[in-house]
């Protein structure tokens, strides 16, 4: 952890157990996964220390972007069957009551959309 409240990418790779390369491509945006702010001074790039360790923090525990069935019928305590009727609207016979995309053979459901359905049964 740095002393001054700024860290380097270095530090924030020796803190999570990645290579500075990983943090330095975040930073430049080379991956869409992460986002991280950093300001260059030199050839070497800044943090603060409020965005290191939000950056951090979402790095060891990621929400994720998109739900499965099972995903939303455990934190509601239902079954899978409930959650794909409530998806497909019980096989057509009424509207739908979540809405999510059948990639395959299987249904996701973004996480907007799963969030809000799980409030409804809490």
């Amino acid at each position: 952890m740095p002393e001054l409240g700024i860290w380097t990418p270095q530090e924030i790779a020796d803190e999570i157990g990645m290579s500075r390369q990983f943090i330095v491509d975040i930073i430049v945006e080379k991956t869409k996964k992460y986002r991280l702010s950093a300001t260059k001074r030199g050839r070497t790039w800044l943090i603060s220390d409020a965005e290191a360790k939000a950056f951090i923090e979402r790095f060891r525990n990621p929400q994720p972007e998109s739900y499965t069935i099972n995903t939303v019928a455990k934190a509601i305590g239902k079954s899978h069957k409930y959650v794909k009727d409530a998806l497909t609207g019980y096989g057509g016979r009424k509207e739908p009551r979540l809405a999510g995309v059948k990639r395959g053979d299987r249904w996701v459901i973004g996480k907007e959309e799963a969030e809000r359905f799980i409030s409804m049964h809490k």
